[in-house]
């Protein structure tokens, strides 16, 4: 079966372990999307490195978001994406740093649907490139921290400032709704919105997103544990995805960065720094393994029946298990590769 991770997020320096990562694991081409410094001279290069790879990476860039209270904004961004294209950018990626992060100047947060941010969705339209936005996080993310939140593992120690519980940043609901209202206001534009819209748990309002907006693309990148969850759950995971078949795209959101890569554990598993040993190893070589494991891991889910016990996805005090849904080849591959292919225009 052929493979397109599309949502990967690759430093160039690390272009070679990401390639050896997905020769192993049978994956045609990734999908990186820049870490917040993709426009302009910085896209350039990075874009100039990626292409020694012929074939294996497609880059999505960014908007400078840095400069959002200044003057022209939107318009400024929007002839910086013209410039982008015409260097080989195939797409924008929106962190959720919109919405729950950026303020103005009276201190308040951005909303999405702020118009003044409208040339930016129209010059998307324009050019032909999809939009990929991160909206908000999972429900547990606004909930206690406490043995009933499957995230209980994760937020907490390092990566506690994920907890949006009882501060003041805005609810998740409306946060989508903000979404929502920007890619109805904008039916030309295409959307692919990650990790199921953040709609994962909530599968039944995930499919009502694309029956209202048809310009929108899910896709399952770090989303699998909740989707797979034995019993109901990964039932309805399937059935959802043979239902929506053609709307979806197979992602991992797998991370090669200076961060992690000294770690030797693919950051996506959500280990917190330290809690697994990795002794004497190159850190390099046990970051391909690890990161082989869990790309696998989602492969294994949509193509296979079996329980995966443990799971490379540090979620769970308890510890969980994910079932996999063994899609039909047909639905498989659309998932895994026509659907992207389509959505891109790839040769």
């Amino acid at each position: 079966m052929k493979i397109i991770d599309a949502h990967t997020h690759v430093f160039p320096q690390y272009a070679h372990l990401a390639v050896k990562v997905m020769d192993k694991c049978g994956i045609e081409c990734g999908i990186t999307l820049e870490w917040h410094d993709g426009f302009g001279a910085d896209l350039k290069e990075h874009i100039k490195i990626f292409n020694q790879y012929s074939g294996r990476f497609i880059v999505f860039g960014n908007i400078d978001f840095s400069k959002i209270n200044e003057k022209g904004f939107a318009k400024a961004a929007a002839e910086q994406m013209e410039e982008d294209v015409e260097a080989g950018m195939r797409g924008i990626k929106i962190y959720k740093s919109l919405g729950l992060e950026y303020k103005d100047g009276k201190n308040k947060f951005w909303r999405i649907s702020d118009e003044r941010l409208d040339p930016i969705w129209a010059k998307a339209a324009e050019l032909g490139i999809p939009i990929l936005i991160h909206t908000a996080d999972p429900a547990a993310f606004w909930q206690p921290v406490n043995k009933n939140n499957f995230w209980n593992k994760v937020l907490c120690d390092e990566y506690a400032w994920w907890s949006y519980y009882r501060k003041k940043f805005p609810c998740r609901d409306e946060l989508l709704a903000q979404r929502n209202e920007v890619i109805k206001r904008h039916v030309d534009t295409i959307f692919i919105c990650p990790h199921v819209g953040n709609r994962a748990d909530t599968l039944d309002l995930a499919a009502s997103d694309l029956e209202t907006m048809p310009n929108i693309y899910y896709d399952l990148s770090a989303r699998i544990p909740i989707l797979g969850l034995p019993g109901k759950r990964s039932q309805r995971t399937k059935e959802f995805l043979i239902q929506y078949q053609d709307r979806i795209i197979f992602g991992t959101d797998s991370i090669y960065d200076d961060t992690n890569i000294s770690t030797g554990i693919q950051a996506q598993c959500l280990y917190q720094p330290g809690q697994i040993a990795i002794g004497d190893t190159d850190p390099k070589d046990k970051y391909i393994e690890t990161s082989v494991e869990f790309a696998k891991s989602n492969i294994d889910f949509l193509t296979t029946d079996k329980i995966q016990v443990n799971p490379p996805f540090n979620r769970n005090k308890k510890g969980f298990s994910i079932k996999g849904v063994n899609l039909l080849s047909d639905v498989s591959e659309k998932i895994c590769y026509y659907n992207i292919k389509k959505l891109l225009k790839i040769k």
